[in-house]
């Protein structure tokens, strides 16, 4: 019955009865687009406010900031499709739109599209409802049998979807696919998007009905304008008049604001920063923008116990201890070499089981304190214990930090030249990995 319902509402808002299928008693329209009950009603009757919106499918309302895509684990065992996800994320970060992407799991998301896969031979999802992007995409396992630009691509496609596109080509699909016919203008949803072209063509859209095995999976100019146009921000408050410290608290949460040419402030930190650092500046820094200003995504971080200061892209920033309140820059160009392990205090960390801090050692004195085997107290000398570890040659490198509980008793071994000490109680340990 529910069934019958949602052909009955898709045959009345336009589209052809050949192309609604049920496969698995879900309908699917477009070939790879579930409908579900609430989005074929929908259609029906234009959302307020929605008129000047692409509407072959329900939109993505203004509440939604921060979009979360969430792997499952089956979807992880697929290479191809865990660094596909990565790149379609990327895409859409780079247009500056209304919203943002980021792959889970991660806080501060309002809205969250779960990235799951399915054995069937083709990738789905369902139309948005009720102001959000629907909350599943199904990736097909046979993506492992194409390039990765293949994967990237169909990833960026079926998000398309979940937010509200329709292909390009809806007209005629036969000019991406082998054969097509017209979808329909579907009664309510055959607007163009303003500042997209009228006419499709082969290869010219990541929307088009079929891929070109040869696509890259990247935006073109088109999707760009048309993205920009249906979800582009609205008008931005200067960064300079931003006040980040009231925001404490709401770690994830995020927020755009503009910068204007050679803007300039204070900052305290490297890739995460006090939230009363300039932001401008700390966003030349991250390498977000240039001197000469742009749009920035900002977002809420918790305080930490320590910040580091380093010199990158013509920006030096200063160091400073235990803050309440930082912030990150989305899309941040993270430098190779991390911070120095000396210059974090890790019996701050006391507590936070399983906190991981990457740092480096530019070169490791065998001589120094360390207390431990495997696990070391977290008092010891990192670089030390990493030698001892057997993570690092004395010459140095890089290491991951990990904070643990504390122990009833440590052991002390020697170890590729070092010799570590016996201890008893300690209130915090270290784990050391590459």
């Amino acid at each position: 019955m529910e069934n019958e319902e949602i052909i009955s509402n898709l045959i009345e808002a336009g589209y052809p009865a050949k192309d609604i299928q049920v496969i698995n008693e879900a309908v699917f329209v477009g070939g790879d687009t579930r409908v579900t009950l609430q989005a074929s009603r929908e259609m029906l009757q234009a959302p307020p406010g929605s008129a000047e919106h692409y509407r072959t499918t329900n939109v993505v309302g203004p509440s939604v900031t921060k979009i979360c895509l969430n792997p499952s684990d089956s979807f992880n065992e697929y290479p191809k499709l865990k660094l596909g996800l990565n790149m379609a994320i990327e895409n859409y970060n780079a247009l500056g739109l209304r919203f943002t992407f980021e792959r889970g799991p991660t806080t501060g998301c309002s809205a969250n599209i779960d990235m799951v896969t399915t054995t069937e031979d083709h990738s789905w999802t369902f139309f948005p409802a009720l102001g959000l992007p629907h909350g599943t995409i199904y990736m097909t396992v046979l993506l492992a049998n194409y390039e990765l630009d293949i994967n990237e691509h169909t990833i960026t496609h079926e998000i398309g979807h979940a937010i509200g596109l329709r292909h390009t080509d809806y007209y005629n699909s036969a000019i991406s696919c082998p054969s097509g016919y017209n979808e329909g203008d579907m009664g309510v949803g055959a607007i163009l998007i303003p500042g997209s072209p009228e006419a499709a063509v082969w290869d010219g859209s990541v929307m088009n009905a079929c891929p070109n095995f040869g696509s890259t999976g990247e935006f073109t100019q088109a999707d760009e304008a048309a993205l920009k146009a249906l979800y582009g921000p609205s008008e931005l408050p200067n960064c300079s008049n931003v006040d980040l410290t009231v925001f404490r608290g709401q770690t994830g949460a995020q927020g755009r604001c503009t910068c204007s040419p050679g803007a300039s402030g204070t900052v305290w930190g490297t890739n995460l920063y006090t939230d009363d650092s300039n932001i401008c500046t700390a966003a030349v820094h991250a390498g977000v923008i240039s001197t000469s200003g742009g749009t920035v995504v900002v977002e809420i971080q918790p305080g930490q116990s320590t910040y580091v200061g380093t010199t990158r892209n013509g920006v030096t920033t200063n160091s400073y201890g235990a803050w309440a309140g930082s912030f990150r820059l989305i899309g941040a160009q993270v430098p190779q070499t991390p911070p120095i392990c000396s210059s974090f205090n890790f019996l701050s960390y006391r507590g936070q089981n399983g906190t991981q801090i990457r740092c480096n050692c530019p070169t490791a004195s065998l001589g120094a304190a360390i207390w431990g085997t495997d696990l070391y107290t977290d008092d010891s000398d990192v670089c030390t214990a990493s030698v001892h570890a057997g993570v690092i040659a004395s010459s140095g490198g890089q290491v991951t930090v990990t904070i643990q509980p504390a122990q009833g008793g440590y052991a002390g071994t020697t170890r590729n030249g070092v010799t570590s000490y016996s201890y008893g109680y300690w209130a915090g340990s270290i784990s050391l990995s590459p």
